[in-house]
C-alpha cells in the first residue's frame, strides 16, 4: 500500500469505530439503553421500509446484508422488547411483514435525530467547498461499495 492508501484504510476503519462508538452512546444516555447498534439498524430499516411496503423479512434482510435466520433472531428479540411486530400476510401466509410499534417509531425518530445532529456538528466545522469535496468524495465511494456489494 502506498501513504495515501495506508492513511485511506485507517481513515476507514477510524471512522467507522468513531460512529458506532458514538451511536451506542447515544442509545446508552437515552430511553433506549436496551437496544445495541445492531437492533437500532433493523429498527431503522423497517421504519424506512414501511412507507414503500418494503418491509418483508426477505427485503429487509438484503437491505441490511444478513441472513434471513439473523433477521429472524433480531426481530423476534425487538418484538419481545416491544419495538417491532411481525404479521403474516392475509393472502400469503409464506409472506411476512414487520412494523415498528409505537416504542419502536420512538426509537427511530431518537436515532434520526442523533444522525441529524451528528451532521450538524460535522457541517459546523466544515466550510461549503470542503462540505461539497468531501460530498462528491463519499458519493464516489458509495458508488463503489454498491459496485462491490452486487458483484
Amino acid at each position: 500500500m502506498n501513504i495515501y492508501e495506508e492513511q485511506l484504510n485507517h481513515f476507514f476503519v477510524d471512522i467507522f469505530n468513531d460512529i458506532l462508538r458514538l451511536e451506542e452512546e447515544s442509545l446508552a444516555k437515552g430511553n433506549f439503553k436496551n437496544l445495541s447498534v445492531n437492533e437500532i439498524h433493523v429498527i431503522e430499516a423497517v421504519c424506512d421500509s414501511e412507507a414503500d411496503g418494503t418491509n418483508t423479512m426477505k427485503l429487509l434482510s438484503n437491505k441490511l446484508m444478513i441472513t434471513a435466520s439473523s433477521l429472524t433472531i433480531a426481530v423476534k428479540t425487538l418484538e419481545q422488547k416491544g419495538y417491532l411486530v411481525r404479521q403474516k400476510d392475509k393472502e400469503d401466509k409464506r409472506k411476512v411483514t414487520v412494523v415498528s410499534t409505537k416504542l419502536g417509531n420512538e426509537a427511530y425518530k431518537h436515532h434520526k435525530l442523533f444522525h441529524k445532529d451528528l451532521i450538524a456538528s460535522v457541517s459546523k466545522t466544515l466550510n461549503e467547498a470542503e462540505m461539497a469535496a468531501l460530498t462528491l468524495a463519499l458519493g464516489t465511494l458509495h458508488r463503489f461499495f454498491i459496485t462491490l456489494k452486487n458483484k
